[in-house]
């Protein structure tokens, strides 16, 4: 699991750089808009969540000797999604995306990360 951890923090974290190019582009007045998203401070929330997922995700992978294998997907899941969800709303001009499908995802993301992670601290307290 720590590999795993390790790896999708990397690619997260990769995105997120790829992300700031975007980002300088937009804020720059180079381009107003990327393919539907038009938003860019949600474009830049999206790169910062990106960034700390992903190193949040490092640090368990670093501190955590026994992560459970549940706990380290619902984090993996969580991480990803939660970030991306503000690609999503970065489409509205507005910054945010009324839709039930994306309320849904959202509260299924929150989920993952708020079962994830007391599920890491209860494995932290049985370590011997």
């Amino acid at each position: 699991m720590k590999s795993l951890l390790i790896t999708s923090g990397l690619i997260q974290i990769t995105f997120a750089v790829f992300q700031g190019w975007l980002i300088a582009a937009m804020y720059g007045g180079v381009i107003k808009r990327f393919g539907p998203i038009v938003n860019a401070k949600r474009v830049l929330q999206c790169h910062i969540d990106n960034i700390l997922m992903s190193l949040l995700q490092f640090a368990i992978a670093a501190v955590h000797p026994a992560i459970p294998e549940g706990a380290g997907w619902l984090i993996i899941i969580g991480s990803w999604v939660n970030a991306q969800l503000f690609l999503v709303h970065a489409t509205s001009t507005g910054g945010y995306v009324q839709n039930r499908a994306v309320s849904l995802v959202t509260l299924a993301s929150f989920m993952t990360l708020t079962i994830g992670y007391p599920w890491l601290l209860i494995a932290w307290l049985r370590l011997p």
